[in-house]
């Protein structure tokens, strides 16, 4: 420590025990300029610790204030060790000029006698000099009219050449990480406040991440001023302000929207307008300021209990994250104590809210990833969740009826929804399912009627068609493109019922038999019910005809019975055998309806008969239109000898004897 204005570092090893602070009395010269040379006709020398300000100083029974000017020196007894000193030189407030062993080596603003005549600034600065001998002279002038403090409030660095090139290297290293990861974090959260604009808390990170990075580049290694030696410094000090009378409260409104169970909202609102009031100071000179730092310790102090009145709460409460940024908030808390003493000198430690805060802004980005990646898991998962049941609405709303409609998702379909679009319609029954559900419980009609049609939808779906209902026994399905489609599904669908049959057989079951029964035209697709409940359906007459033509096929004992509108459409585009079953009445329609049987699918031992009896068999039917009852009972007859079961033949045959 410096005693009388001469530090003895005579037996200090600098190599091995480090720097050393300049720390101690060093003779103060009040309302004097001096420079080096003009000491010795000095008397009543005083002393003053440095670092300090000179705030309070009381010299010749008077107490001193921020403004005015003095001159310092200290004598510095170095080891004759023949090696080069490195000094840095702190902020002073607020102008500066030093000289080593008689040589001007740093200058910061202008000194002078008034506030017209200096010119304010702050900013450190490294020097490396020579010791003649073994002592080192330094000569400290500082005058001050634009701040609230003036003096030399930080402490003066020693140390070889070496060493304080090392640490200047060190402290720009760690001022510029601190601004750059202040910069990449607050553009990051602003970034995810413009993707979400409803996660408010991420503005507010953002905010406090570019208040601290301007803080940031003001203290420490002033970068700003470094970049910029011409800086206004009222402009410096208003943005240093800026984030010392902001970041607080930013920080506090941060703190509610992350624990808003646990916060008081008028009370932050309190915070918002204490900070504004504050700000409102860096409208004045920035003497103002700095005069007000005292009373807003006061409010800070008020904040930081608020903060911590939410965290503790939230941890009390469980909450997730609680711990992390009560961790980060305690290093900010130790940090901005540590500023507030040495602001008003009961310590000299320096600046060190920058590095709290980067603590604090770690844990807070580390609390908004964690809370962000939980969002992002919980809409993974939902996702999972929603394309399971998007997969499930499908077993039951068919997404070709939604893409006619034009609709993305079934949550767009409104009620009345509706396209006339052109398609064949497929009609698909189980014959006497009645009867063979009377042998089975509950839980096997089930199992039965499942079975079967787990073998009838795959079949539809690989030919272009979709199912629009399962009706119990029977299935309605549509074929948008080609009717052809849905004579090749007619056709595999009898082929894997023998396969079905054959497996039943083998288990001593009843063989199954199924009436198919085709027509294509236009229809009307949308959606029918309330709001509260509604259907797709299809409508229109050839809905009708195709729900008709697969009844008839219990009539006619036909496993397909197709119109002669669709008939004209597959006929040259697909190899089938086909006979004319007659003209039938529809419900609806004034006009008979030509219908035919394709019966190319059927077992060998119906295909042939129907094959070999076709002309005989349609021209009886033709007779039986034109009442011709006598030839076409001597037909239909005939046809029976080859096919004593034909059902159709049996069905005329029965006909004409109530007719005749």
């Amino acid at each position: 420590m410096a005693e009388k204005g001469v530090l003895d570092a005579s037996s200090w090893d600098f190599e091995d025990q480090g720097q050393i602070s300049l720390n101690g009395e060093w003779e103060f010269y009040w309302m004097k300029l001096l420079s080096p040379g003009e000491f010795s006709d000095q008397e009543n020398i005083k002393y003053i610790n440095v670092p300090s300000v000179w705030n309070y100083e009381t010299i010749d029974d008077t107490s001193l204030t921020g403004t005015g000017y003095a001159t310092y020196r200290l004598q510095i007894k170095t080891p004759n060790s023949g090696e080069k000193f490195g000094i840095r030189v702190p902020f002073h407030f607020t102008a500066y000029k030093l000289w080593v062993n008689g040589v001007a080596l740093a200058e910061n603003g202008k000194v002078g006698t008034s506030k017209e005549e200096m010119v304010p600034q702050t900013v450190p600065h490294y020097i490396y000099v020579d010791a003649n001998g073994n002592t080192l002279e330094l000569v400290l002038q500082v005058s001050n009219f634009y701040f609230d403090k003036g003096g030399t409030p930080a402490a003066y660095k020693l140390g070889n050449e070496a060493q304080v090139s090392r640490s200047q290297l060190q402290n720009m290293a760690i001022d510029l990480f601190l601004a750059g990861s202040l910069f990449i974090m607050g553009i990051y959260h602003l970034g995810l406040y413009y993707l979400r604009r409803k996660e408010i808390s991420t503005l507010y990170f953002s905010i406090l991440c570019f208040l601290i990075l301007l803080r940031t580049f003001g203290l420490g290694e002033t970068f700003l001023i470094s970049m910029w030696p011409d800086f206004n410094f009222e402009a410096y000090i208003k943005l240093i302000f800026l984030g010392a009378f902001m970041g607080p409260t930013i920080f506090t409104l941060f703190v509610e929207t992350i624990f808003p169970e646990d916060s008081k909202p008028v009370l932050g609102k309190v915070a918002l307008i204490g900070g504004l009031l504050f700000s409102l100071s860096l409208l004045f000179p920035a003497r103002v300021s700095t005069f007000l730092l005292n009373p807003y310790y006061l409010f800070l102090a008020v904040t930081i209990i608020y903060q911590l009145y939410v965290v503790i709460r939230a941890i009390w409460n469980k909450r997730d994250g609680a711990w992390v940024a009560f961790t980060g908030m305690f290093v900010m808390y130790l940090a901005s104590v540590n500023d507030a003493l040495f602001d008003i000198q009961i310590i000299s430690s320096g600046y060190y809210s920058q590095y709290g805060l980067l603590i604090l802004i770690f844990c807070q980005s580390f609390l908004l990833s964690s809370r962000f990646s939980k969002a992002f898991t919980s809409v993974e998962s939902l996702s999972q969740h929603i394309l399971k049941i998007y997969k499930a609405n499908n077993r039951f709303v068919p997404s070709e009826f939604l893409s006619f409609l034009g609709k993305e998702s079934i949550v767009d379909v409104q009620l009345g929804d509706h396209v006339i679009k052109d398609m064949t319609i497929f009609f698909a029954d189980i014959r006497s399912f009645t009867t063979i559900s009377e042998t089975m419980t509950p839980e096997e009609n089930f199992n039965f009627i499942n079975s079967i049609l787990q073998r009838i939808s795959p079949i539809v779906r690989k030919n272009g068609g979709f199912i629009d209902k399962f009706m119990g026994d029977s299935i309605m399905a549509l074929f948008p493109s080609d009717p052809k489609d849905a004579v090749s599904t007619a056709g595999e669908l009898l082929k894997e019922l023998e396969l079905f049959n054959d497996i039943r057989a083998k288990s001593g079951y009843q063989r199954v038999k199924i009436g198919i029964g085709i027509n294509s035209g236009s229809l009307m697709l949308g959606t029918i019910g309330e709001e509260e409940r509604m259907d797709g359906t299809v409508i229109s007459d050839a809905v009708n005809l195709a729900s008709r033509l697969e009844s008839l096929t219990k009539t006619y004992g036909c496993n397909i019975i197709v119109s002669d509108h669709l008939l004209e459409q597959v006929q040259e585009k697909i190899r089938m055998e086909y006979r004319f079953l007659g003209n039938v009445q529809v419900k609806g329609k004034t006009n008979l309806v030509p219908i035919y049987e394709i019966f190319s699918f059927d077992e060998p031992e119906l295909y042939k008969p129907k094959h070999k009896t076709k002309a005989d068999f349609e021209k009886a039917v033709q007779c039986f239109m034109n009442q011709e009852y006598t030839e076409a009972k001597a037909l239909f007859e005939k046809v029976l000898l080859d096919m004593p079961e034909d059902k159709a033949t049996l069905y005329y045959l029965e006909q004409m004897t109530a007719l005749v």
